[in-house]
């Protein structure tokens, strides 16, 4: 009886605690006196829509929405955070892309009341969490993209006033009126399980650690060995922001996107590459784990957590085999966390969502 009286306690005390962070953040000295400069400069002739991605995969989920909403009529503009304190890694991506955008400075000079202001991240750095703090609270709406794995914590989109997210899951997870829109980069990955080599050529392992952390590199040693002791060739995916700190011998130029096709499974540590995996029909090792888990705490037949180096070869052996039905095997895990329709694209989801936080 007392488990149960803690467990029923503890959602109040957590909200309670959220109302106090809430009103904190409402009459801070510092947030207040940036809301009274923005509130006198008064709302523009014409609204902005203002895109803050923090790193290439926001760019890619947001990119084509905003192309819909600006034949729609409605100005937009990019915004990068990069080298600011951590701030962000998105003009490699955004240029790539030819999509015009401005820095962080000019975007605490433009905005005005009235605004939408569209984020992957309403939670750090500090100095951008201290600016959502000064530009919400009804006078510029804050829109939070839930567009990746292990996003569903308590502590993250709690700024924003509306929640864009990939799958379902956010819905039961999240106050703030929600709209689930599925994911452009996810979907482009379900398209690449048509040009699937049947057979698979290697054994593909994702690689978002540090390098020079021993426990990290320790771990993708493990992975290659035992992916040698199996037989099985070896292909390293590393994140384009860290691939000239790995020295390892199997990494790819490649993109992710490109290397999923021909692979025999996939390794990570929890990470959306699992739910582009998925989707593929490539089977999942998760190693190593991290923590929090959060939805990945429930695989629901799609994946095995692997506790230990020792069970590596045991477990990619196993995903290898289930190649043949892993799409059906792992279908549960894949629609609890992610929504797809193949009437309306995901971008286009996105975009008419944003149109009608927009319009309100």
């Amino acid at each position: 009886m007392g488990r149960s009286r803690t467990k029923a306690a503890s959602p109040v005390s957590e909200g309670f605690v959220q109302r106090l962070v809430a009103a904190y953040r409402l009459v801070h000295p510092g947030n207040l006196f940036k809301r009274g400069r923005i509130y006198v400069r008064g709302r523009a002739a014409t609204r902005t829509v203002y895109f803050v991605p923090h790193n290439r995969n926001n760019v890619r989920l947001l990119a084509d929405a905003a192309e819909i909403l600006v034949d729609r009529g409605i100005r937009c503009v990019f915004v990068h955070l990069d080298g600011l304190k951590r701030g962000g890694v998105a003009q490699p991506e955004l240029n790539a892309r030819g999509i015009s955008h401005i820095g962080f400075a000019e975007l605490e000079r433009m905005i005005r009341p009235g605004d939408m202001l569209v984020t992957g991240n309403d939670y750090a750095p500090q100095f951008f969490r201290r600016f959502i703090d000064s530009i919400n609270f009804g006078m510029v709406r804050v829109v939070g993209l839930i567009g990746g794995a292990r996003l569903l914590q308590p502590h993250r989109f709690v700024r924003a006033d509306y929640i864009l997210s990939m799958g379902p899951a956010a819905l039961q997870q999240r106050p703030q009126p929600t709209y689930v829109v599925g994911s452009p980069v996810i979907e482009r990955a379900v398209g690449s399980a048509g040009t699937r080599h049947d057979e698979g050529l290697f054994v593909l392992v994702n690689f978002k650690g540090d390098i020079e952390d021993p426990a990290d590199r320790q771990a993708i040693e493990a992975v290659a060995a035992a992916c040698a002791k199996l037989g099985l060739a070896h292909v390293v995916s590393v994140h384009p922001t860290m691939f000239a700190k790995v020295d390892m011998p199997n990494k790819s130029p490649l993109d992710f996107a490109q290397l999923l096709p021909d692979a025999l499974a996939l390794v990570t540590r929890p990470s959306t590459t699992v739910y582009e995996a998925v989707a593929c029909g490539i089977p999942v090792v998760l190693f190593p784990l991290v923590s929090p888990m959060v939805e990945f705490d429930r695989p629901m037949g799609a994946f095995k957590p692997t506790l230990s180096e020792h069970d590596l070869v045991e477990d990619i052996r196993a995903a290898v085999r289930s190649r043949p039905t892993y799409f059906e095997q792992s279908r549960d895990f894949l629609n609890a966390n992610l929504s797809i329709d193949p009437e309306v694209p995901a971008s286009q989801r996105i975009a008419n969502a944003l149109i009608d936080i927009y319009n309100r």
